[in-house]
């Protein structure tokens, strides 16, 4: 009999990890998700229909899986835990239209993991008509800020997500400028998406239980916003800089993009002379002495796209 087939319910979970020796991994935020009304929930949030593909990362036992794929195209599933990826890779076997794939889904803090950025493109590429990519996820605490700043910036064409996430993480989705939660991730997530927290969830609905609260929210993403920015890495430059120093004034947290707090050169400097930096802040409307983590996540735009205009005619690169 497979234990598996049935609702995966804290018992029924700790039964079979019992057996199987496995143990949850609170370092790779391994909590997993027991009530199945929420999970419902979150497959109904998704309006997962015949013509949606879906990117899951944390496969877990495949209980949120195997709902998407009586619904969805293809679930495209990422689980970096091989002794989960053995026990879903189980539970999910009648199902023709799950790839599990047994990755991290982070190559690095920077960059997607190239097997599953590839494999998605090539299965939409190979499509003869339009489908829609969708990212439905339990998403483990330890990558979220990191993954969703790449889901957003990357070239995965994701026309909405539906995430679980800690609800620290949400707060700093959400944030407003001069906050202490508004930071690289919120000016990323509120420029490129809308953003709705639909529902709080108790710790008493995971397995281990977290100690904190937890959320579903949906971003409805725009990727189409990304062709705003004409120099996207100069962007990223001038965002990552006053994030580091965020304290100071707009003016003197320039000074990071030649050094860091710790004197090791992490950026190129940016060659642009105060006068003319003076000039671009006066022009959008912006305090030389204001703080850059007071900025919204539009004037970071507008400032990154004068100063390229500046660096471009001036025939300076950085």
């Amino acid at each position: 009999m497979n234990l598996l087939k049935g609702p995966h319910t804290k018992t029924l979970l700790k039964t079979i990890f019992s057996q199987r020796g496995i143990r949850p991994r609170k370092r790779l935020g391994q909590n997993f998700l027991i009530d199945q009304n929420i999970l419902r929930f979150i497959v109904n949030a998704s309006s997962v229909g015949a013509d949606d593909i879906i990117l899951e990362v944390g496969t877990g036992t495949g209980a949120l899986t195997s709902l998407l794929a009586e619904k969805a195209q293809m679930v495209f599933s990422v689980e970096m835990d091989t002794g989960l990826f053995k026990l879903a890779s189980e539970a999910l076997q009648s199902y023709s239209n799950i790839r599990l794939i047994n990755k991290d889904i982070l190559s690095s803090k920077s960059a997607l993991e190239p097997q599953v950025e590839n494999e998605l493109l090539s299965y939409i590429r190979s499509l003869q008509r339009k489908l829609i990519l969708k990212v439905v996820s339990n998403l483990p605490y330890s990558i979220s800020t990191p993954l969703i700043i790449k889901l957003l910036e990357g070239p995965l064409p994701i026309e909405l997500m539906v995430l679980t996430l800690q609800r620290d993480i949400v707060n700093r989705l959400v944030a407003q400028p001069g906050t202490k939660d508004y930071g690289i991730l919120s000016i990323t997530a509120q420029l490129f998406s809308d953003i709705n927290l639909i529902k709080t969830l108790s710790p008493e609905v995971f397995w281990p239980t977290p100690k904190i609260e937890s959320a579903v929210v949906v971003l409805h993403v725009h990727k189409e916003k990304l062709k705003n920015i004409s120099n996207y890495e100069l962007f990223q430059k001038i965002v990552h800089a006053i994030f580091e120093s965020r304290r100071k004034i707009i003016v003197n947290s320039f000074v990071r993009l030649s050094e860091s707090a710790s004197g090791v050169t992490r950026f190129k400097p940016l060659l642009i002379p105060k006068e003319q930096l003076l000039t671009i802040l006066r022009g959008l409307g912006i305090a030389p002495d204001q703080r850059g983590e007071t900025l919204t996540p539009e004037q970071f735009a507008h400032l990154s796209e004068e100063i390229n205009l500046f660096l471009t005619g001036s025939g300076i690169c950085f």
